[in-house]
């Protein structure tokens, strides 16, 4: 299963339901065919724990962690777009979207954000997020999936709202 960044497999562990999407986020937003400069670079990998784990090195045309097999081109299973201020990496998981959201702060960190009930239990947080946008289920090999389709505007609501949760800090290496 290919991941988006190094955390997919530790938030895989601790999570094993997840809110996915029926095509990549913003909809109706152009894919980006390289990395942004802006977001080039090497990072620190910091958990919310303080943790520092490894180092992530994002080029014209993808990522990689160094010391490690992890890596993501863009293509067409990595899709990246960037919209008011965020840039939303895309991960097809067919026939499921997965997405994670970053932020560039001013210092040139990266925040990493993705939909997570936190301490909720999941179905609570579903009927919760069932009252903002309309949630698709339907099961594929035994898995119950959990989809959305909101429009760019309800995507950044749900952003708003902690919908999606911070779950790392990158730290640029100057």
């Amino acid at each position: 299963m290919n991941k988006i960044f190094f955390v997919w497999i530790v938030i895989g562990a601790f999570s094993c339901k997840e809110i996915s999407f029926k095509e990549p986020q913003p909809k109706g937003k152009r894919s980006l065919t390289e990395m942004p400069q802006s977001i080039r670079g090497r990072y620190l990998l910091i958990e919310e724990s303080g943790n520092n784990k490894d180092t992530l090195v994002i080029t014209r045309k993808g990522y990689h962690v160094t010391g490690d097999s992890t890596r993501g081109d863009l293509g067409d299973s990595l899709v990246l777009k960037k919209y008011k201020g965020y840039y939303f990496f895309n991960d097809n998981e067919n026939p499921e979207w997965l997405l994670r959201v970053v932020k560039q702060e001013a210092n040139g960190d990266l925040l990493y954000l993705f939909m997570d009930s936190g301490e909720k239990p999941f179905g609570e947080y579903v009927q919760e997020l069932n009252k903002e946008i309309q949630i698709d289920s339907f099961e594929v090999k035994g898995k119950k999936l959990y989809q959305i389709d909101p429009t760019p505007r309800q995507l950044l609501n749900l952003i708003k709202k902690g919908y999606f949760k911070k779950t790392m800090r990158l730290t640029k290496i100057k």
